[in-house]
């Protein structure tokens, strides 16, 4: 069997991608010494009657977590947040590590996507589809490689102050925002790093700062992936934008669960 593995980081949560096993390998929230699983079934309400007024802290999976995953698959393709913001991917590679001393001949692809959120999700249905279209182990290594050179992560967000409490973010920048009431725009660069890159007014300015990123980075107009929080009216305006710009664009909408939506705040 050949399975997929992303960690909750990527907002996807199926069974299958495209007919091929995946799992989901939850990070999580801590507060208090309480530990909130990031899943499906995340009770956003009790999180924040719990955490009110306390210090909200990210924890990447453990390796064992990753090495249930794994199981007894013959291959297995794991897609991770950045390893510049999380220890996600060195727990997958000590569990791949684990895994193959118990089973030698078991093949594992451990990728740090560098990315989070849409971008990692794209990377991980992309190797779905080489699945599916029966691609050697080493063909989709190789092919899911270059493709996440290509594939991109940009966020426009009113509020960093939870990037920036857990060290994600430089806390003047968040500071700077907060006061002068503007969105923050920026993307995860080349190293994995959240860097901001421009700043707007208001989300039409929002908006019009994505799309002059788009074209800066030579988008080439084909799949475009939007994930929201709480706000699915800006995830079909920017829709509505692109699709004006790019015709042709296929454009998705998902949403942000625990991880995401607590650094993406409102």
């Amino acid at each position: 069997m050949r399975k997929i593995i992303t960690d909750s980081a990527a907002n996807l949560f199926a069974d299958q991608i495209n007919g091929v096993p995946h799992q989901s390998v939850a990070l999580s929230l801590t507060s208090g010494g309480q530990r909130f699983a990031d899943t499906p079934d995340f009770d956003r309400g009790a999180f924040a009657v719990f955490t009110a007024g306390k210090v909200i802290k990210t924890a990447c999976p453990s390796a064992e977590q990753y090495l249930a995953a794994y199981g007894r698959a013959t291959e297995v393709f794991v897609f991770t947040i950045s390893a510049a913001t999380s220890g996600s991917y060195n727990a997958a590679r000590l569990a791949q590590s684990m895994a193959q001393e118990i089973r030698p001949e078991q093949k594992i692809a451990v990728f740090d996507t560098k990315v989070a959120g849409p971008a990692q999700r794209m990377l991980a249905q992309e190797a779905s589809k080489l699945i599916q279209a029966g691609a050697s182990f080493t063909e989709i290594v190789t092919q899911i490689t270059a493709v996440s050179q290509q594939t991109k992560v940009f966020f426009a967000l009113k509020t960093l102050n939870n990037l920036a409490n857990n060290g994600r973010i430089n806390k003047a920048v968040a500071k700077l925002a907060q006061v002068l009431k503007i969105n923050v725009i920026g993307w995860a660069d080349e190293q994995g790093e959240v860097q901001p890159l421009a700043k707007a007014r208001g989300e039409k300015g929002a908006r019009k700062a994505l799309l002059q990123l788009l074209a800066e980075h030579n988008f080439d107009g084909q799949r475009f992936v939007i994930d929201h929080a709480d706000n699915l009216a800006g995830a079909l305006a920017l829709q509505a934008a692109v699709k004006a710009q790019y015709p042709t664009c296929q454009v998705e909408i998902g949403a942000c669960n625990a991880l995401c939506r607590f650094y993406a705040e409102q």
